[in-house]
């Protein structure tokens, strides 16, 4: 199905495989009236993004997807201003700690016997941020590794059989708490929600455990869960929309589009990532009021943050 907003989509800037224009132009194609650019640790994709939907029609919210430590959760803001000083120094941080960890696993990999340079690697990342389907390309793209690649056809099935969570080649980089990514991203001016909750560690209906640590999240300042996502059954949607009514929180939803595809991909953690651009499931619940709210949202936020500046107030929600 295609949805008129999708309000989690990666880009080339981090370790999607379409241009933020090209991907403006898909989404024109698909009827999809509203976007929100969200990449990895970067807002480097974003203005791209927004000259195109200028042109040809479409709506850019601005965002990104930050990865914390507490449960290994991301957390999608909307609407920051991509000039933040706070926010471009917090990802500078977060660049440097992917590479240093990027460049460990090309060692692991080499060690392993596997053929692979990290110049092999920046070929195929084009942007800002280094991630594993990068150096699973890079490794594939090597002829010398025919044999080590026996069973190995996708970039998913490279990373389960030589970069997943618990192999020898990964290596898990420090990140921020979602406490302080919280604060950066109400201090860029942004509303911070939850990317797909159910995933990585509250899966199988641990629901419980999920509503606690949602009460952690909420009393850090959290904005809104993303509802609907390709990796959310039924049940998964019907909870967290119940979550959002109850704590009178944000809803959103989006694809995790990533590439083109005729068949949905599936990380090692076991999200799953849209083949088109607007493709998730809402299960019949309405969404009309999405875009509304999180629009006023950001408006809300944003006048916070003049009122403190006319004020002279210290903003103290920054790293």
């Amino acid at each position: 199905m295609s949805n008129i907003f999708d309000l989690q989509i990666q880009s080339t800037a981090s370790d999607g495989r379409h241009s933020p224009a090209d991907i403006m132009a898909m989404a024109k194609e698909r009827g999809v009236l509203t976007i929100a650019i969200t990449d990895h640790d970067t807002v480097a994709g974003v203005a791209e993004a927004a000259a195109a939907g200028t042109g040809g029609g479409g709506r850019v919210i601005s965002g990104i997807e930050i990865s914390a430590e507490d449960h290994d959760i991301h957390l999608l803001g909307y609407g920051v201003d991509e000039m933040n000083a706070d926010l471009l120094t917090a990802l500078e941080e977060a660049r440097r700690r992917r590479i240093d960890g990027a460049k460990q696993m090309v060692d692991n990999l080499s060690r392993a016997g596997l053929v692979i340079t990290w110049e092999d690697v920046l070929n195929y990342a084009t942007g800002d941020t280094i991630a594993r389907p990068h150096i699973a390309r890079a490794a594939m793209g090597r002829t010398e590794n025919a044999v080590a690649l026996e069973g190995v056809a996708t970039v998913h099935d490279f990373i389960v059989k030589y970069l997943g969570n618990d192999s020898g080649n990964y290596v898990h980089r420090a990140r921020i708490s979602a406490a302080s990514a919280i604060a950066l991203l109400h201090g860029a001016g942004g509303i911070a929600v939850w990317s797909h909750p159910v995933l990585p560690d509250f899966r199988n209906g641990q629901y419980a455990a999920l509503e606690e640590f949602f009460k952690d999240l909420r009393g850090w300042g959290l904005d809104g869960v993303e509802v609907f996502n390709p990796s959310h059954t039924e049940d998964d949607a019907e909870f967290l929309g119940g979550i959002a009514q109850k704590y009178g929180v944000l809803r959103t939803g989006g694809s995790d589009f990533h590439e083109a595809n005729d068949s949905p991909v599936v990380s090692e953690e076991g999200l799953h990532s849209a083949g088109f651009i607007g493709d998730y499931e809402t299960f019949g619940f309405a969404t009309d009021d999405i875009i509304p709210r999180l629009d006023a949202a950001i408006a809300a936020r944003r006048e916070m943050l003049k009122s403190a500046d006319v004020h002279g107030d210290q903003n103290t929600e920054t790293i």
